[in-house]
């Protein structure tokens, strides 16, 4: 199984948009944690790094300077967001569930 900073660094720079808002929304709306709080960090640091190279629908909910900070408190989330959200959580429970 692949580590999360194994994982980061392989999707597309484009997909870094939904797992930064996914796993923003759990941690700050549902106090649930999908990555160490380094693996988050390196997220946020390499969405930073490419930037102005991502198009996603939702890159412009994502402001730099909360990218900088590592933090997604701040930001707003979609309908879309959050549902994807809690059924990504959901499935990852699930997975966990089944090895144990």
């Amino acid at each position: 199984m692949k580590s999360h900073r194994e994982f980061i660094n392989e999707i597309s720079i484009n997909r870094l948009v939904p797992y930064f808002l996914m796993s923003s929304y759990l941690y700050y709306e549902h106090d649930k944690s999908v990555f160490r709080d380094e693996d988050f960090d390196y997220l946020c640091k390499r969405l930073l790094d490419n930037f102005d190279n991502i198009n996603h629908v939702h890159k412009h909910l994502i402001i730099k300077e909360d990218l900088e900070s590592g933090s997604g408190y701040a930001t707003q989330y979609t309908p879309m967001i959050q549902s994807s959200a809690l059924d990504w959580y959901e499935d990852m429970e699930g997975k966990d569930n089944a090895k144990s």
